[in-house]
C-alpha cells in the first residue's frame, strides 16, 4: 500500500496560460512529482483533497502515514511515465482525470531496492483555483 503516493506523479499537460485550469492542474502535477522525489511529505498532503480517498477505503491520515514510511524506507524515488492522459470534463470544468501507466522505483542507496509497474487514475477537483486530488485507484501490471 505504500506504493500509492509514489503514485502521485507529475504526467505533463499542454499549458494554455499562467491561470488557466490545465496550466494549474500542470503545476500541481509537478508539484506532487516534486514532493515525491525529493521526500517532501508537507508538499504532497498540501495537494490532497481534504476529503481524499485511496482504492475506495485509504482517507488523509493513512497517506500521511505512508508518507512517512515511504520517505523513511527510501533514500531515492524514481517515477517513470510511459503513458498518460488527462482530461478536464467540459460539462463540470472543476472536475478532471489523469490515467497513466507507471513505473516506480525506491532505492536505499544508488541500486533500486523495489520497483513496479501500474495503472492509476487520479481524480481531481478545483477548489478555489487550487487542483486538488480527490481519489486516487492503481492497479499492478502483471
Amino acid at each position: 500500500m505504500r506504493i500509492l503516493l509514489l503514485l502521485l506523479i507529475s504526467l505533463g499537460l499542454g499549458a494554455c496560460g499562467p491561470s488557466s485550469p490545465d496550466a494549474r492542474l500542470n503545476q500541481a502535477l509537478e508539484q506532487l512529482q516534486e514532493g515525491i522525489e525529493s521526500r517532501d511529505r508537507e508538499q504532497v498532503t498540501s495537494l490532497l483533497h481534504p476529503q481524499f480517498s485511496a482504492q475506495d477505503q485509504y482517507d488523509n491520515a493513512w497517506a500521511e502515514r505512508t508518507l512517512r514510511l515511504m520517505f523513511l524506507q527510501n533514500q531515492r524515488i524514481g517515477v517513470l511515465v510511459s503513458s498518460q492522459t488527462t482530461t478536464i470534463d467540459p460539462a463540470y470544468p472543476e472536475r478532471a482525470e489523469t490515467t497513466a501507466r507507471v513505473t516506480l522505483a525506491g532505492a536505499e542507496r544508488f541500486l533500486p531496492n523495489s520497483a513496479g509497474q501500474y495503472d492509476i487514475r487520479l481524480f481531481w477537483l478545483d477548489e478555489d483555483g487550487n487542483w486538488l486530488l480527490r481519489d486516487i485507484d492503481w492497479q499492478r501490471v502483471r
